[in-house]
C-alpha cells in the first residue's frame, strides 16, 4: 500500500463537546462507524442526501482573525501547527481533518491548492479510520476531485498522482480541457455528463474499466465550470458526502447556494495583513445579500483551539 498511515493518541488529543445543535437540526444519518471517532469527537452525524447531488462540507484551520495561512508560508497546517502554545491541539486539528476525509466519499480540490501545499496526498490517514473504512466496504481512500478552470498546471508530479488507492477527477471548462490536453502527461479517459439514467450506468461502467487512468470531467461552457453538474454527477458516481478543502471553491459554492456546512477549527494566533482567508480571491458577499449560518456543534481542546461547525443558511432576509 502507497497510503502513509498514522497512529494517534485519543487521550492526547480528545476533544470536549461543549455544545450539540445535531438533534434539534434532525441529524440521523450516522458517519463512519469507528470508536476512534467516539473517544475523540463522540457519535458524528449528517442530514439528509440530497437525491441529485451529495452533501457538501468544508473543513478549515484559521487564526482568530479569519487566515487560513501565513503571508510568508502559505502551506495551510502552518495555522495550527505553529500554536505553540497547544501543540496536541494542532494534532487534533489535522485528525478532524483526517475524520471527515474518512467520513467523505469524495474531496474536492483545487489545482492552486495543491501548488501551495506540495505534499497533499488526499489520504486519510488515521490507522483506525481507515479500517473502518475497509470494514464497511468502502475504498481505502476517497476519489480526489481536481477543480480548474483553465486546465493549465496542474503539479502532476504531486505525490497524488502516485498514489495508486486515490482514484482521480479532474473537472475543467471546455477551454480549460483544450490546455489540459496539451500539459497532461497520464493516460485519461472521459466521464460523460448526464442526459437520462442511461448516462448514469455509463458513467459507472467507464469508471470500472479506466481504474489506472485519471477520469476527466468537462461541464460548463466557455472558461467556467458548472458546479451543480458536477456535483450531479458525482452523486451519480455513488458520492453521498464529499469534503470542499479549496478556499476558492468553497467561496464559489457559497454563491450558488450549494455548500451544506463548514468546520472551522480556530487556533489562537493572530495573523493579520493581507494573507488569505476563505473567498479572498473571489468577490465579497454584499451587506444585503450574504449566507448565514447555524451552530452544529463547537469542540475545545485546551484555551486555546476551538473546533466549530456550522449549518449554512441561504436566502435569509431581514425581519420587517
Amino acid at each position: 500500500m502507497d497510503i502513509h498511515e498514522v497512529t494517534y493518541d485519543s487521550k492526547e488529543i480528545g476533544l470536549k463537546c461543549i455544545f450539540d445543535n445535531t438533534e434539534k437540526l434532525g441529524y440521523k444519518n450516522n458517519g463512519l462507524e469507528c470508536k476512534k471517532v467516539e473517544d475523540i469527537y463522540g457519535r458524528l452525524k449528517f442530514g439528509e442526501v440530497p437525491e441529485n447531488r451529495p452533501i457538501t462540507y468544508a473543513s478549515y484551520v484559521m487564526s482568530v482573525d479569519g487566515k487560513i495561512a501565513f503571508e510568508d508560508d502559505e502551506v495551510g497546517p502552518l495555522i495550527a501547527k505553529n500554536n505553540y502554545l497547544d501543540p496536541p491541539g494542532a494534532v487534533a486539528d489535522f485528525w478532524v481533518l483526517s475524520m471527515l476525509r474518512g467520513n467523505c466519499d469524495g474531496i474536492v480540490i483545487g489545482s492552486g491548492t495543491l501548488i501551495k501545499e506540495p505534499t497533499f496526498s488526499g489520504c486519510v490517514y488515521d490507522t483506525d479510520l481507515v479500517d473502518a473504512r475497509v470494514k464497511e466496504g468502502r475504498a481505502v481512500a476517497p476519489w480526489t476531485v481536481i477543480v480548474t478552470r483553465t486546465g493549465k498546471n496542474i503539479p502532476y508530479k504531486n505525490p497524488l498522482f502516485i498514489k495508486h488507492e486515490v482514484p482521480i477527477l479532474i473537472v475543467t471548462s471546455p477551454n480549460g480541457f483544450e490546455e489540459l490536453k496539451l500539459e497532461i502527461p497520464k493516460e485519461y479517459y472521459l466521464v460523460s455528463t448526464i442526459k437520462n439514467e442511461i448516462d448514469k450506468g455509463k458513467i459507472k461502467e467507464s469508471i470500472a474499466v479506466n481504474r489506472d487512468k485519471i477520469g476527466i470531467l468537462v461541464t460548463g461552457s466557455g472558461d467556467e465550470t458548472n458546479p451543480e453538474e458536477m456535483l450531479q454527477i458525482l452523486r451519480a458516481i455513488g458520492m453521498e458526502k464529499v469534503l470542499i478543502e479549496s478556499p476558492t471553491y468553497c467561496h464559489y459554492l457559497m454563491k450558488n447556494g450549494m455548500l451544506d456546512e463548514i468546520f472551522i477549527n480556530t487556533s489562537g494566533v493572530f495573523v493579520g495583513g493581507k494573507a488569505t482567508s476563505i473567498g479572498s480571491q473571489s468577490k465579497s458577499f454584499t451587506s444585503q445579500e450574504h449566507p448565514h449560518s447555524e451552530i452544529v456543534s463547537i469542540h475545545i481542546h485546551s484555551p486555546h483551539f476551538i473546533y466549530t461547525r456550522y449549518k449554512l443558511l441561504y436566502d435569509v432576509k431581514p425581519s420587517k
